[in-house]
């Protein structure tokens, strides 16, 4: 079978695929690989220089480093997680990028500290996604100042370094109406949660495109008028992404990730065969 990939939708955060002509597996590797393998920037640690607001050091830190960081140009910029996860390596400046936040209340203002006050040092193209994520509540004459040192960093390691929010891959729905047994009663309509399902006119139209083959319609529907199944080798691969990298960004670098894994492990069976030949002469 010839293999094909269609985008179904796409914006800026969320891209949706239709893919034929591949097994499940390697889909299935793909979605994992998005979420797991795909490096991006978070913060790794952070130093605080002053802290009198009522939230600990550690509680902060780690709200700023839940907070997803820019990391287009940081793939091409900065080494690989593995070598800057070491002891003794936070001064290389091409393992980490610094960012500042200053911050004070007034004598009499309460307020909210923001992700948008979180300002590169080192490289202004790694920042804060999003200007809006509250870090921390300022009392009056409450104040904060800290460095926060970010890396690349991958899923399996912390979710923070994760760069999509979801990653899915389902089947792609066939649903099929038995008119003969249908009464058009509308029962499988109101327990449909996507709107599969609609009277048009007084007549059960389908939607397939919207199922999700969550079945709620064939244990709704007393006649048994609804068939689901699904297409053989099709399948959709939806991605959203954190905004740490684009979606498309997101499935080319899973898919190199598979493709690094798969060159380890021929190395590694190249190896053991000549351990054993070897062995054997």
């Amino acid at each position: 079978m010839t293999v094909s990939i269609k985008v179904v939708e796409k914006d800026e955060n969320r891209v949706k695929l239709l893919i034929k002509g591949v097994h499940i597996h390697i889909v299935n590797a793909i979605r994992r690989a998005a979420l797991e393998y795909v490096p991006t920037m978070a913060v790794d640690f952070v130093v605080f220089r002053t802290n009198t607001s009522v939230l600990h050091d550690e509680i902060i830190a780690h709200r700023i480093g839940l907070i997803p960081l820019a990391s287009e140009e940081a793939l091409k910029k900065y080494k690989s997680p593995e070598e800057c996860s070491k002891e003794g390596m936070e001064e290389d400046p091409s393992c980490y990028a610094i960012l500042s936040l200053e911050a004070e209340a007034g004598e009499d203002e309460i307020r909210t500290v923001y992700s948008g006050e979180l300002k590169p040092l080192t490289d202004p193209d790694v920042k804060p996604t999003s200007d809006k994520i509250p870090i921390v509540l300022l009392g009056p004459n409450q104040r904060i100042i800290l460095e926060a040192y970010a890396r690349l960093g991958r899923g399996k390691e912390h979710i923070k370094w994760a760069p999509a929010t979801v990653s899915v891959a389902t089947y792609v729905p066939v649903v099929k109406v038995d008119r003969d047994k249908c009464t058009d009663c509308g029962d499988c309509v109101n327990v449909c949660p996507t709107g599969a399902l609609k009277m048009v006119n007084g007549k059960l139209q389908v939607y397939e495109d919207r199922c999700t083959l969550c079945r709620q319609c064939t244990r709704t529907c007393a006649y048994d008028a609804i068939t689901l199944t699904h297409k053989e080798g099709e399948y959709y691969l939806m991605v959203e992404s954190s905004g740490a990298l684009s979606p498309r960004t997101i499935l080319v670098e899973s898919v190199k990730e598979i493709i690094k894994k798969l060159d380890t492990l021929l190395s590694e069976i190249s190896s053991i065969e000549e351990a054993v030949e070897g062995g054997a002469g």
